[in-house]
């Protein structure tokens, strides 16, 4: 599924933290593009498919500075994959394992035992 994700990330002004951005942005698995908007150009477009959002906005955290998802939106095709995914359900069965637990031998231990043992 074709998807378009608009994430804010606070910059602080600086260029080089926004081609840091892009390039994270665009090296992330599932990218097709990826490009600077808004109006203070504070906005990351990515376009791709099945996009790891959260895994994309934590990295952006952890590199660059505080994001946000802003919106996520998908992008045609929508109507022929949920034919494909009618047709192809299929009913899953789990097998019945039934596992029993190993009995447990208990046996009592005199106190004074009978031993005629001169050693003890």
């Amino acid at each position: 599924m074709k998807q378009k994700v608009v994430i804010s990330v606070s910059f602080n002004g600086s260029k080089n933290s926004q081609s840091k951005a892009l390039q994270i942005a665009a090296g992330f698995s599932g990218v097709n593009s990826a490009a600077i908007e808004g109006a203070d150009e504070n906005q990351i477009v990515v376009t791709g498919i099945n996009i790891d959002m959260v895994e994309l906005v934590k990295k952006l955290k952890k590199k660059v500075g505080f994001s946000t998802i802003l919106t996520v939106t998908v992008i045609g095709g929508d109507e022929k994959d949920k034919d494909k995914d009618d047709d192809n359900e299929e009913l899953k069965v789990w097998p019945n394992f039934h596992v029993r637990v190993p009995p447990y031998y208990t046996y009592d231990v005199p106190a004074y035992p009978s031993n005629n043992c001169t050693i003890l």
